[in-house]
């Protein structure tokens, strides 16, 4: 998929974006599509080929990664797929920005922690990922770090939108199959709109802060307590259970606690972010 931007830009710089079809890069490109941003997706575009990658990104003033092997349960069984293009196609993409002094925003994940921290975790913490995702992607940040220092990582959590699978989708497809549903009482973290997160990596664009950052709505609840308060906002009357990770054998271990300290962020940032109820009420009125 390759998007071209019509009219006159608002911003001089060209923007490149990798990974449009996905549930963030697709909110990505509808908040920049007034500007001088051009998107670039499969088939079209693979980002694990060298050469394309480096003709792509070809004059660019700043490239936005949102280009992700994102199913947790695959990469377990498909890890050298997914370390091609979490980690070798990012230290690739570091490589060439380095060359061609490009600012890179670079998505990152909660995945990189093992969730044991009884606390929110900071940018400092070091990481211990717990299955074959979390640990692409966290060759990822290393490959690109290490090959490039004009760039940022936006670490991001619990992420929900209009385009892609994610949770909120699961459990409203669920719920019209079954009258009642399990759902994980003992996971923690925070709701985050993919459309809020496209507003904090514009606001990157403009600013080009280097270095790891953590971003989700503010607060935090479990993944119980969200269903709960999705089913209520859209009137859904299918039973939920509480349980525990336990329970539910999967091929990927999750982390328990995939809290964020965002003060990092914050301090950049024009508004400060809302509590995780209240974009998430915004998004269901879409649906």
């Amino acid at each position: 998929m390759i998007f071209l931007t019509t009219g006159l830009a608002k911003m001089a710089e060209k923007i490149v974006l990798l990974g449009a079809k996905g549930m963030l890069g697709s909110e990505v490109y509808s908040l920049c599509a007034k500007d001088n941003i051009i998107a670039f997706d499969l088939p079209e575009f693979d980002i694990t080929n060298k050469k394309q990658l480096e003709e792509t990104i070809e004059g660019a003033n700043v490239v936005i990664n949102c280009a992700a092997f994102t199913d947790v349960e695959k990469a377990e069984s498909q890890y050298e797929q997914a370390f091609k293009i979490n980690a070798e196609a990012v230290g690739t993409l570091a490589q060439i920005a380095h060359k061609k002094n490009i600012y890179v925003i670079h998505i990152g994940t909660d995945f990189v922690f093992d969730g044991r921290k009884e606390t929110p975790y900071l940018e400092t913490d070091e990481p211990n990922p717990i299955n074959a995702y979390g640990k692409s992607k966290l060759e990822g940040e290393i490959l690109l770090t290490k090959n490039h220092n004009s760039c940022a990582i936006i670490r991001v959590q619990w992420t929900y939108g209009k385009n892609g699978n994610n949770f909120i989708a699961k459990l409203i497809s669920l719920s019209r199959q079954k009258n009642s549903l399990k759902v994980i009482d003992d996971q923690f973290g925070s709701p985050t709109w993919t459309q809020e997160a496209a507003k904090v990596i514009r606001e990157f664009i403009a600013k080009k802060p280097r270095g790891i950052f953590h971003y989700s709505a503010a607060g935090f609840t479990n993944r119980y307590q969200m269903a709960k308060f999705v089913f209520e906002k859209l009137k859904i009357n299918t039973e939920l259970i509480p349980c525990k990770t336990s329970e539910f054998k999967t091929a990927a271990a999750r982390p328990a606690n995939s809290r964020f300290c965002c003060d990092k962020i914050q301090s950049l940032l024009d508004k400060p972010i809302e509590l995780w109820q209240k974009p998430l009420e915004r998004f269901l009125k879409t649906i």
